[in-house]
């Protein structure tokens, strides 16, 4: 996660807490939903593709076993072999959505301002000097009521 990138977007302090929590749900929850997404597709292309293959072997019963076992469900070497394209289809259409996502998410970075961190951290630092009021090189005067210098620190 890059946190120094969201730590240097932010202006406020508080807000980069803000900004962290929001990368992290954004990052789990898209995981969250690939993985989602990603078995649903597989299930409806194995529902699709085992009975274009086989028809001596169910689609629910190579969905319940999964791939690591399939020749535990049959010993005919053309319906494994069958079995293993529909594996093939089924896990290609998956791996296709994901590569549109991961098109789609690169697109999402191109809008995105591109900052140099050590030059940000270098302004951050020059903004609290002057909000504080204080700069390296300058001195600090305490005032009286009457607006006349009292001491110079």
């Amino acid at each position: 996660m890059p946190y120094s990138a969201i730590q240097a977007t932010f202006e406020d302090e508080a807000d980069v807490f803000i900004g962290n929590a929001i990368a992290t749900f954004a990052t789990l929850a898209g995981g969250a939903i690939g993985i989602s997404v990603g078995e649903a597709a597989l299930v409806s292309k194995l529902v699709n593709e085992v009975p274009k293959h086989t028809h001596s072997v169910t689609a629910e019963s190579v969905i319940s076993s999964g791939a690591l076992i399939l020749d535990k469900l049959t010993s005919s070497a053309p319906v494994l072999d069958g079995l293993h394209q529909a594996y093939g289809s089924a896990i290609s259409t998956v791996m296709i959505y994901a590569t549109v996502a991961i098109c789609v998410s690169v697109l999402t970075t191109l809008g995105m301002p591109r900052f140099n961190l050590k030059s940000v951290s270098a302004d951050k630092e020059h903004r609290e000097g002057d909000v504080a009021g204080l700069s390296s090189h300058q001195d600090v005067a305490e005032l009286g009521m009457d607006g006349e210098v009292k001491a110079m620190y």
